[in-house]
């Protein structure tokens, strides 16, 4: 194989594979040279690529150049806890059809301030916590604050809190390897609060928590809500479905609600990466106008067609 052919098995292996080198040749000791991490095996490589690839949300090689064992490659990808596309150049080394090195050049900067923040178990559990919160100041405003109109037009406020028991419920089953039934999220159909709304939350969301800190599951892939589903990805839609669904709660039944600046300034990351016009559909209403001057919750709100 010649050096193109052999670059052509290394990034396939993170766009088709998420990052997974099996089958790729690398030499033993393979060396790799980034802007945030390098590396002078195969092995320890390997392992690098496996993370980083559950958390690739698209790849692609731009262009790409050879000059005899060399091949240096433009390269654009996306990455769950960034928002845009980051832009690379990688040159391979490639010697009698094994890949030798890589230096990899780009602006790290942004992946570095993403990598200093909270990991997004800390931050479900700080947001889980805050909208638990909510569950309980609602619960003392008795039947008429869970019968309030949400901002949801379609829902009451208990059926918000239906809803996200039941999302938060189906995802954990979804990571967990248990069937569940797709009704579950329709807070019309089946009602999970019962006669003590903010125990059925706080016991669903501990649950959730605990599926998603196993090891290795924000690794894995899953087949629901979406073909090939990054863990690490259900993990952002459970802090995205709790922020924004206890923001909600709140709302319609007039009780204060003070989410964690970290968890609101992850969630706009993550919805304004991840949620465009494809995905709106029956999920999201169309996004409104951000004035100047919004605050990160709001722009957020915003963004999924809420009056925030």
């Amino acid at each position: 194989m010649n050096a193109t052919t052999v670059a052509g098995l290394y990034y396939d292996a993170w766009r088709d594979r998420a990052g997974d080198m099996t089958g790729v040749p690398l030499a033993e000791n393979f060396t790799f040279t980034g802007p945030v991490a390098s590396f002078e095996d195969a092995a320890g490589f390997r392992a690098m690529a496996r993370d980083a690839g559950a958390a690739l949300r698209s790849f692609r090689v731009r262009r790409q150049f050879s000059d005899g064992d060399l091949v240096c490659s433009i390269i654009d990808w996306e990455m769950a806890m960034l928002p845009g596309v980051l832009t690379a150049a990688e040159v391979l080394e490639v010697r009698d059809g094994t890949i030798v090195r890589a230096e990899l050049i780009y602006d790290a900067e942004p992946l570095r301030q993403a990598m200093a923040k909270p990991s997004v178990i800390t931050l479900l559990e700080r947001c889980v916590g805050d909208t638990a919160d909510v569950f309980n100041r609602v619960d003392l405003l008795g039947t008429a604050g869970w019968a309030a109109q949400s901002p949801c037009t379609k829902w009451t406020v208990r059926q918000a809190g239906n809803h996200l028991v039941g999302a938060i419920s189906a995802l954990t089953k979804i990571v967990s390897g248990e069937p569940f039934d797709p009704a579950e999220v329709d807070p019309t159909h089946i009602d999970f609060l019962g006669s003590q709304p903010g125990t059925q939350f706080r016991d669903t969301a501990a649950r959730c928590v605990a599926a998603l800190s196993r090891p290795g599951t924000l690794d894995r892939r899953f087949p629901l809500p979406a073909p090939d589903m990054p863990g690490l990805a259900i993990a952002h839609i459970c802090l995205a479905e709790s922020l924004i669904h206890g923001w909600d709660i709140a709302t319609g039944a007039g009780v204060a609600y003070e989410p964690d600046d970290a968890v609101v300034a992850a969630v706009r990351d993550w919805a304004f990466a991840a949620i465009g016009d494809a995905q709106r559909g029956d999920n999201f209403e169309p996004a409104l106008p951000v004035p100047a001057g919004a605050t990160p919750l709001s722009a957020t709100l915003r963004h999924l067609g809420r009056e925030g």
